[in-house]
């Protein structure tokens, strides 16, 4: 298992967030980036600086990890939690939160799955004893992906991860989400990363790409000044 934490713009903040909690994970920047990454990581993949939007850079970086299973985290990743009983528990040890993404990667192996991650609501009152698992939505902020048979469409700079994860459902029936963990990221609070691209105009155009692509299987539901899409594939 190969961890990746792509970044743009955030080597001031990096030690402090995804950084400190994947210390041995590998720091993806731009060329014209380098040397400001190098004061906090000797650990760099080092892409050209054309290379720019998710969809891009997620393919990019499987094209040059030969790692059969690559998990990418987002550079604003501060903590963990676990939902499992009553109250939240924050989980910050670098040891214990590698334990459970590994523990998951080899899970989704066994299963013959290509694409797993975490649930993206960190709120315990929905979280189902009786349903550990989520089979059918997509995964964002941190995604595992197990081999290179699915690829991702590079003309998408935003919301690519819907996308590549709507392909692993048509074509594998499952996206292995484990409910009892989230990460937490600030994924729309601050400067750097996607935020150039997360202007209103390219925002809607990637949304209105989506919706024709995927058609009845993406919905989309405005919450808290932002668009929510909610995958609708039943299984």
């Amino acid at each position: 298992m190969k961890i990746i934490i792509p970044s743009k713009g955030r080597a001031n903040a990096i030690g402090d967030k995804a950084l400190r909690l994947f210390p041995d994970a590998t720091v993806c920047v731009g060329e014209d980036e380098q040397d400001a990454y190098a004061k906090v990581s000797q650990n760099l993949l080092v892409h050209p600086a054309g290379v720019i939007g998710i969809g891009p850079l997620r393919q990019w970086v499987l094209d040059h990890v030969e790692d059969p299973c690559v998990v990418m985290v987002d550079d604003d990743v501060t903590h963990a939690y676990s939902q499992v009983g009553f109250h939240k528990r924050r989980i910050e040890d670098a040891d214990t939160v590698r334990a459970i993404v590994e523990r998951m990667a080899i899970l989704t192996t066994d299963a013959g799955v290509r694409v797993f991650g975490f649930t993206q609501a960190a709120r315990p009152m929905s979280y189902a004893n009786f349903r550990p698992f989520g089979l059918n939505t997509w995964v964002g902020g941190l995604v595992g992906i197990i081999g290179r048979e699915l690829r991702y469409d590079t003309t998408l700079l935003l919301r690519a991860d819907i996308d590549f994860c709507l392909q692993s459902l048509l074509h594998d029936r499952i996206v292995l989400v484990d409910a009892r963990y989230s990460f937490i990221h600030t994924r729309f609070g601050e400067a750097g990363g996607s935020a150039r691209q997360r202007s209103s105009e390219p925002h809607e155009q990637a949304i209105r790409y989506l919706r024709r692509k995927w058609g009845p299987y993406l919905d989309h539901v405005p919450a808290k000044g932002t668009i929510r899409l909610v995958v609708r594939v039943e299984r």
